[in-house]
């Protein structure tokens, strides 16, 4: 159940935005919300989120040491449903990562007092931890890119051959890599009142009025974002994305595998020395695509210790609406 198996790695090549032939292999996610809003009660849809039957691919980013993180999360994602999913052993940037790669990263998004040595020395542990989650997300993408491309490919060809079979094959492999719902394991399901109240009632209904009316065109869709600039309502359940942070839960679409690895293999990159954080290296082309968000948000952050930062969290759930006069300190994981 835990164990991640990397799909296999073929060339590399950027796949079209839309895939020229009709992608019969693919449903959208909208009718299956819709038909779920017509034949489930309120109350089922909230103890059984069937996220499965929306997303073949389901992974969990863990660093092997947060047994705990994993344990919660498990737990979280049964609560709601949801029985089996991939583990992807995550990247740690204190044990795993080379300084010419974390000493990229350049900000002090923490407000760190680096004029003493022990200022710097949290400063390197911050660029570290980033550096681990960059590494976790883009190596992540890069095994769902491959697997999908690797399925593209065998339809491609069996179709050619007018192999029914392999046909089949590849369609099932299309379907489960051609979107992936990616969590980091801090990752909790439900409404956060009042900074401590939690509460599941009415989320698995918004989780599919926000599916029902996701555009078939989409490219990503977060289930939880902090907005850094005015995002768009396309209805009463999405928001469209202009600029924002965090990657708790988000879904890619196959689509954009290929813009978010162009843009993510710049860390691999001798020539490039400065690198921002993932969540705000992906803002930085949001809005090129069609990037939304479920309003209002249906996951948020366990409090706990942050791998990344070092430091202890309170829990966090923010909406995608931006607030120009609101604290704009980064105070999350």
């Amino acid at each position: 159940m835990f164990e991640y198996t990397p799909p296999p790695i073929v060339c590399e090549h950027v796949i079209p935005h839309k895939m020229t032939e009709e992608c019969s292999w693919s449903f959208p996610l909208r009718q299956m919300a819709q038909t779920q809003l017509d034949t489930l009660s309120d109350e089922e849809l909230d103890d059984n989120w069937k996220l499965h039957e929306f997303f073949e691919t389901i992974a969990v980013i863990n660093l092997p040491q947060a047994h705990e993180r994993l344990q919660k999360i498990t737990q979280e994602l049964y609560d709601i449903g949801t029985t089996t999913f991939e583990v992807f052993q995550g990247v740690d940037g204190r044990k795993e990562v080379d300084p010419s790669i974390w000493n990229k990263f350049y900000l002090n998004l923490h407000n760190i007092d680096t004029s003493t040595e022990e200022g710097k020395h949290a400063m390197d542990l911050l660029h570290q931890g980033q550096a681990g989650c960059y590494l976790s997300h883009y190596q992540l993408i890069k095994k769902v890119k491959a697997a999908f491309e690797s399925a593209q490919n065998e339809w491609i060809s069996a179709k050619a051959r007018h192999d029914a079979e392999a046909i089949g094959r590849a369609e099932r492999d299309l379907r489960k890599y051609g979107r992936v719902l990616i969590f980091e394991d801090d990752g909790c399901f439900g409404f956060l009142q009042d900074d401590s109240c939690i509460s599941r009632q009415g989320a698995g209904k918004v989780l599919r009025e926000a599916f029902r009316e996701l555009p078939d065109d989409w490219d990503m869709l977060y289930f939880v974002v902090h907005a850094s600039e005015p995002t768009e309502e396309i209805s009463p359940r999405l928001r469209k994305l202009g600029r924002t942070w965090a990657l708790t839960a988000y879904a890619i679409n196959y689509s954009m595998y290929g813009p978010l690895i162009e843009l993510l293999k710049k860390i691999e990159d001798p020539a490039v020395t400065h690198v921002w954080p993932v969540d705000n290296e992906i803002a930085e082309i949001q809005h090129l695509h069609n990037v939304y968000a479920i309003y209002p948000s249906v996951v948020y952050t366990a409090a706990g210790f942050s791998y990344i930062t070092g430091k202890t969290w309170d829990l966090w759930q923010e909406q995608p609406i931006y607030q120009k006069y609101r604290n704009k300190k980064r105070n999350t994981p």
